[in-house]
């Protein structure tokens, strides 16, 4: 059994916290630190796909190459499928602290009823219209998280989940109607992520009366004062935060070594949410539904680029389960759910051993 407590976090750590997050706050950003990264990441699942849509902008590319998509598609026939493409600043459009933006062919736009998302890689056309508003945002993080180095942070936000989605799919030629759920998760930071974290974690889950419970969080390097920093947060089906906490400490209760990344990586992991450790979140990861050898799916260009800053970047998405076990809301405030089971989908983003 593995035990990893958090602790030695400055005061200004020890107070991050999820909390209800602006549209504002997830729209463009731009930093001029070398570093500098932010990406949107728009989902969808049916029972038969499960498809993530990114787009990215940064100053980590090559010459002028500071933008791009990839785009992620699984199911159980194709297994999955990545396609990415990079486009030069010249091919961006969008405006400070908004979430419209332009990369050439590509966009996030203002729909009727939601964002609208177009992706084309060439290969693969995706469209998709989600039907929310921004209301039921919430940053994972609580704001900017301030990392080791002075006037450099990292930032988190999930800004909806399993919401009504609609849209379509072209795979070289072949079109795939979709109708189903999906979400978005938003990422800033202005310091390279590598120098400071192994691994990046996402968790999106809903019980059977429609709350929904998100963690996330990144597991730090040497560099980094504590190891790691997860959260916590629940929501009511309105879009009302029922309680939110910082994970104090993790516990490892199966190991293995991941076939396909060769990360050692937990199958069952339990978060203690409060210092008494009389509430905690255990999750338990199942069904695959996504494996993407980063380096193997990239411009060779970029890919030379990549090894300068990533050891063997990995992504992995699973279905996995969530139970909840807790005599109360952490630190006595807030509302334990109705239902403390949860089903949704992690994903890892492995970046460093």
């Amino acid at each position: 059994m593995l035990i990893l407590f958090v602790s030695g976090l400055s005061s200004e750590e020890t107070k991050i916290q999820p909390r209800k997050a602006s549209k504002q706050e997830m729209g463009f950003h731009f930093y001029p630190q070398e570093g500098y990264f932010q990406a949107w990441n728009y989902s969808f699942t049916d029972e038969q796909t499960w498809i993530f849509a990114t787009y990215i902008i940064s100053n980590l590319g090559p010459g002028t190459r500071n933008c791009g998509v990839s785009l992620v598609v699984y199911d159980k026939e194709n297994g999955t499928r990545f396609y990415t493409k990079e486009f030069s600043k010249d091919e961006l459009k969008t405006e400070a602290g908004k979430t419209e933006l332009e990369i050439y062919n590509n966009s996030v736009t203002k729909g009727e009823q939601g964002p609208e998302i177009k992706m084309d890689t060439d290969s693969a056309q995706l469209f998709l219209n989600y039907k929310t508003g921004w209301s039921k945002a919430v940053s994972m993080s609580g704001g900017k998280i301030p990392l080791p180095v002075t006037d450099r942070f990292v930032q988190a936000d999930m800004a909806f989940s399993f919401v009504p989605v609609q849209g379509y799919l072209i795979i070289n030629g072949n079109k795939i109607e979709l109708n189903g759920r999906g979400g978005m998760e938003h990422l800033l930071t202005n310091y390279e992520v590598y120098k400071y974290s192994r691994r990046w974690e996402l968790y999106r889950s809903q019980n059977s009366v429609g709350e929904k419970l998100y963690t996330g969080g990144f597991i730090g390097n040497d560099n980094f004062p504590g190891g790691e920093i997860r959260t916590v947060s629940v929501m009511d089906a309105g879009g009302k935060i029922l309680f939110s906490a910082k994970v104090h400490g993790s516990e490892a209760l199966e190991m293995e070594t991941e076939p396909f990344s060769n990360y050692e990586l937990p199958i069952k992991e339990r978060f203690h949410l409060d210092s008494q450790n009389s509430c905690s979140l255990t999750l338990t990861r199942k069904q695959t539904v996504g494996q993407i050898s980063v380096l193997s799916n990239i411009s060779a260009v970029l890919r030379f680029f990549v090894r300068l800053f990533f050891t063997r970047p990995y992504q992995l998405y699973y279905i996995s389960d969530a139970r909840l076990d807790c005599k109360q809301a952490p630190e006595g405030t807030g509302t334990l759910p109705k239902d403390p089971n949860f089903k949704g989908i992690f994903s890892y983003y492995l970046i460093n051993p």
